[in-house]
């Protein structure tokens, strides 16, 4: 009988650097400026209908998009 393998899941990150990374695990696309940003989350709306706000990311720097925040 064979022995069976424990599988390791690939956890997401914790904390701050969480807004950093997408839920599949792979980091968020970074835009140097707010505007680039803006225009970005304006184009996906456009195209997708999606609802994305932008954010200074605290681990890279650079902002990224994503979904409203919701309490």
């Amino acid at each position: 009988m064979k022995a069976r393998r424990r599988r390791i899941v690939a956890s997401r990150p914790l904390g701050r650097v969480a807004s950093h990374f997408t839920k599949e695990g792979t980091p968020k696309k970074g835009y140097r400026t707010e505007a680039e940003a803006k225009q970005s989350a304006q184009v996906s709306w456009v195209i997708n209908g999606a609802e994305l706000q932008t954010y200074r990311c605290d681990f890279c720097h650079l902002w990224h998009m994503g979904k409203p925040y919701s309490r």
